[in-house]
């Protein structure tokens, strides 16, 4: 897995401001996203300004699978707002948005500008049929260093990091798992979770946990040692207050660096059991 260094707000803020100034105009910003959705999973992006669309500045797709004939294809619609970094997004403008989705598409809302954490949970889940989701500057630019986008960097080697790749990938520790750990899921702690400090958790374990329909407390056990009180959202998957858990097992470490990292998931439907 890659090290990555972590930055401050500060220096994300600087980066994000020259982000801003290499667009003159919103239409820049809107063929710039074009390129920027396909490299993040999307397809069929279609810039759609000019045709006066609603309002609606791209559309997509979100492929689905195979066998499915298309069956499970998921459109989007996307607005794009180029504001000075910092300026904060009022939540009108969000449903604005909101407005123009039938059931069953979702809204991607990108801007230069800010958003608060509650008015992006709030676009989300204020309507389950017609989700919005809220990428604003700091997102755009955590992506961005994420997928290697507008960067350059001066490759380094580096024997530790070569050595932690070959360990997390082969998994050396599957074999002192303890007995309670039989049917192990694997997911990754991605970068994104690790900012957020949080933890997101496997579907098919979400669904064997038990009051899985609403917040709450839920202990979390790792290679079968220490425990952790930890806060779980059973509607975003999520578990919440890991921060000690992260610094603990070297994910998230002093010198604000961090890794991804390749974990095995269980449940006795009670706690969650971890195996770092």
């Amino acid at each position: 897995m890659r090290t990555i260094k972590e930055l401050d707000k500060n220096e994300l803020e600087a980066i994000l401001l020259e982000f801003y100034n290499q667009f003159e105009t919103g239409f820049d910003f809107e063929e710039f996203l074009k390129p920027f959705l396909e490299a993040i999973g999307l397809s069929e992006v279609e810039v759609t300004k000019k045709t006066g669309d609603g309002g609606i500045d791209l559309k997509a797709v979100k492929n689905g699978l195979v066998e499915l004939n298309g069956n499970d294809v998921v459109k989007y619609k996307v607005q794009a707002k180029r504001y000075k970094p910092g300026k904060s997004i009022a939540p009108e403008k969000i449903d604005a948005l909101r407005g123009t989705l039938l059931t069953n598409e979702k809204g991607l809302f990108i801007t230069t500008g800010h958003v608060s954490k509650k008015a992006k949970e709030d676009a989300l889940l204020k309507d389950e049929h017609r989700p919005v989701i809220v990428l604003d500057g700091l997102d755009l630019i955590s992506i961005l260093i994420d997928k290697g986008i507008g960067f350059s960097y001066k490759p380094v080697f580096s024997a530790e990091a070569l050595n932690e790749f070959s360990n997390n990938n082969i998994m050396a520790n599957e074999k002192e798992l303890p007995d309670i750990q039989k049917d192990i899921i694997y997911k990754n702690i991605t970068s994104n979770d690790i900012r957020a400090r949080i933890i997101s958790v496997p579907t098919s374990i979400v669904e064997k946990i038990e009051n899985n329909q609403e917040k709450h407390s839920l202990k979390v056990k790792v290679n079968g040692t220490k425990e952790y009180d930890a806060s779980f959202n059973p509607t975003r998957k999520f578990i919440s207050g890991v921060t000690e858990l992260l610094k603990d097992f070297g994910i998230l470490k002093e010198d604000k660096t961090f890794e991804e990292k390749r974990i095995g998931w269980s449940t006795d439907g009670s706690k969650i059991e971890l195996s770092i």
